[in-house]
């Protein structure tokens, strides 16, 4: 079991005395003001390394002469949501603060790598390493916690929340900036820039959190977990070139199968596992780790997609694309962060009264809704506005309303461990959506020019089809659910 302790240093080695959780050595409001500042603008490197990384990517694509460019994003995602809980734990252990700058270390390593790299394979490389910029912002809420003065704990948190939106209208024009003006590089250049001049900060001015918790590692699980989707993951990327009948392809879905029932065993073995698979009895927690694996993927194949319609020449696609510069890109991207800000709002006061299933359900129609638009009319700039920006409405209700269905799905003491289950879910659904999603890209390759491929019209009709069907199965979850509602409370079933 975990057991907690929660002590500051003293003037000499082993000198320390008790803490309360959520109390902080009295300090000015214009000092905590600052931290919060500083924390908040470094969670925002999560955000960056994905809204400031998609609209590079057809450039990377064809500068790196690969196919396989999801896998820039899948990597990511998938290194990001497996390490996350063994981070947490790690910072648990040995102190927030002090994992908080080695992560931010490992993320500007890889970002550097990133910049730097000559072929894919030192991309990929550089881009896991990336991936521990998901650890940040949990980490860094756990530190606001901790150190922040009850007074001011809510208010901050709400505050460094607010700003991961505000990315999503940022992030577009400082990619177009950087890659429009420079090459896509300088994007990793400044993923690589960003995160030590912060650190550094946090280093200087962040006092460490007094807490430790005493808990163990499921290295193996996530080792397992880690192996299984990845080489599922290979089979499907690769399945069109290697064949899908060819014994490479059918040896990594019997290889990833094996190892996710050898998992499935080996994780009712730990007193801590990376998941806690008694939880997946509940009804509640099914229909919400379903759900959210499809907003995920929903929320990562319009971004990724929109990136590739929009920024290849019309006579090159023919039937879509609009040759837009990635500044030009973000009159799309801008005006729908803003939406799904304001979703964020709206959600929040419909759940106070509703509950949170009815914005859930009704952000899956909209967001299905904008899918399938997108993927039947895409040749004309209003209709991409149109049917992004119904997407948006989605999505931004999406992101707001699964977090409130979380706490509704299971009692408080587990919440802390479903979150993170439900989230290491979401991120393996982003991954895996988005392979699936250049699977069918890369079997409608209609040119390849200066090393770019140049999907065909059909390609895109079927990805973005194939997108809405995935809101058909957030919905069905959704529909399936029974919390969430007005009337309801917490319900586990047995």
């Amino acid at each position: 079991m975990s057991q907690l302790t929660s002590t500051f240093p003293g003037n000499g080695p082993g000198d320390s005395q008790p803490r309360q959780i959520g109390t902080a050595v009295p300090r000015s409001t214009a000092y905590w003001i600052f931290v919060l500042l500083v924390l908040a603008l470094l969670s925002e490197e999560t955000a960056y390394a994905y809204n400031l990384v998609t609209p590079a990517l057809p450039d990377m694509a064809a500068e790196l002469h690969t196919t396989q460019i999801a896998w820039v994003t899948t990597l990511f995602s998938l290194v990001g949501g497996i390490s996350a809980p063994i981070v947490g734990k790690i910072a648990d252990n040995l102190g927030k603060k002090r994992v908080l700058l080695w992560v931010v270390g490992v993320m500007a390593c890889g970002s550097l790598i990133v910049a730097l790299a000559q072929s894919f394979p030192v991309v990929l490389v550089g881009r896991a390493m990336e991936g521990s910029a998901v650890a940040i912002l949990p980490l860094a809420y756990s530190l606001m916690r901790d150190i922040f003065p009850r007074r001011l704990l809510a208010l901050a948190i709400s505050i460094a929340t607010s700003g991961i939106g505000l990315t999503t209208v940022l992030g577009p024009i400082i990619a177009g900036a950087l890659i429009d003006n420079f090459t896509y590089r300088a994007v990793f250049f400044f993923l690589a820039a960003f995160p030590v001049a912060l650190g550094a900060l946090v280093w200087m001015v962040v006092p460490e959190s007094p807490v430790r918790m005493r808990g163990r590692l499921d290295w193996w699980g996530a080792l397992l977990l880690g192996a299984a989707v990845g080489l599922i993951l290979v089979g499907l990327s690769e399945g069109a070139v290697w064949g899908w009948s060819s014994e490479a392809v059918l040896g990594c879905f019997g290889g990833g199968a094996i190892l996710l029932v050898g998992w499935v065993a080996y994780e009712r073995r730990p007193a801590e596992p990376l998941i806690d698979l008694s939880l997946l009895r509940s009804r509640a927690l099914i229909t919400t780790g379903i759900a959210q694996v499809a907003a995920q993927g929903i929320i990562a194949l319009n971004f990724v997609l929109l990136s590739f319609l929009a920024q290849v020449p019309r006579p090159l696609g023919h039937t879509y694309g609009f040759g837009m510069s990635v500044s030009e890109l973000a009159r799309y991207t801008a005006p729908s962060g803003v939406i799904s800000m304001a979703m964020g709002f709206v959600v929040g006061l419909v759940a106070r009264r509703r509950g949170a299933r009815l914005p859930l359900w009704v952000a899956f129609v909209f967001a299905g809704a904008g899918s399938f638009v997108l993927g039947g009319w895409h040749d004309q700039h209003w209709q991409v506005q149109i049917g992004y920006f119904v997407y948006a409405i989605g999505g931004g209700a999406l992101s707001a309303a699964i977090p409130i269905q979380v706490v509704d799905a299971v009692p408080a003491e587990k919440q802390a461990v479903s979150a993170g289950m439900v989230n290491l879910l979401g991120a393996i659904g982003a991954g895996l959506f988005v392979q699936l999603a250049f699977v069918i890209l890369n079997a409608h390759v209609g040119a390849v020019i200066d090393g770019q491929l140049i999907y065909t019209g059909t390609g895109f009709v079927l990805a973005y089809h194939f997108t809405a069907a995935v809101s058909l199965v957030g919905l069905v979850a959704t529909l399936a659910m029974r919390h969430g509602t007005r009337d309801s409370t917490v319900l586990v079933d047995d």
